[in-house]
């Protein structure tokens, strides 16, 4: 189960980041459930300065993980470290969500670009994108607990999404020694 976001951050000492992105969980059959929207905004405070656009990949590693994407908000706080130099950069981050949907602890990998280095204490902010889902599904009342975990069918507009976690979970197995 994963939740892909892409968040452009900025500043000096106290940094302020957005992003937009999606949640995907893994069935009991080995499928992909639908895709949720999320956002973020958050702010960081530190030795750090510049700007960079990452790409995060957040391992819901539970049930309970997922759930914490279901409510209206929820929030994270936790600890980075981060460099980007032009198209080469890497953060490390670890935190705790905990909202109305639930809590959870998450792993995070990313790569970054732009011009940034820094270590920081940070928070932000995620919500469910709840218009979008509702446009997107064509129902008013759908919520991200029925989208992830619930019988919805798969869309044809997600094939993208799921072809890459396809390649990217034969590769996984490709490379496993067992």
């Amino acid at each position: 189960m994963y939740a892909i976001i892409t968040v452009v951050k900025v500043g000096m000492m106290v940094t302020y980041n957005i992003g937009t992105g999606l949640v995907v969980a893994r069935r009991e059959d080995s499928s992909w459930s639908p895709p949720s929207a999320i956002s973020s905004c958050g702010i960081g405070w530190g030795a750090q300065a510049g700007g960079e656009l990452t790409d995060f990949v957040i391992v819901l590693r539970s049930t309970e993980a997922v759930k914490t994407f279901d409510g209206t908000a929820h929030f994270s706080v936790g600890a980075g470290l981060s460099a980007a130099v032009c198209a080469i950069g890497r953060a490390a981050e670890a935190d705790v969500r905990v909202g109305d949907g639930g809590c959870a602890a998450c792993y995070t990998y990313s790569c970054s670009k732009g011009a940034f280095v820094g270590c920081s204490l940070q928070g932000s902010v995620m919500t469910t994108r709840t218009r979008e889902n509702c446009r997107f599904y064509g129902s008013q009342s759908i919520n991200a607990l029925d989208i992830l975990l619930g019988s919805l069918p798969r869309p044809p507009a997600a094939a993208i999404l799921y072809n890459a976690l396809a390649d990217m979970y034969q590769k996984l197995e490709w490379s496993s020694p067992y």
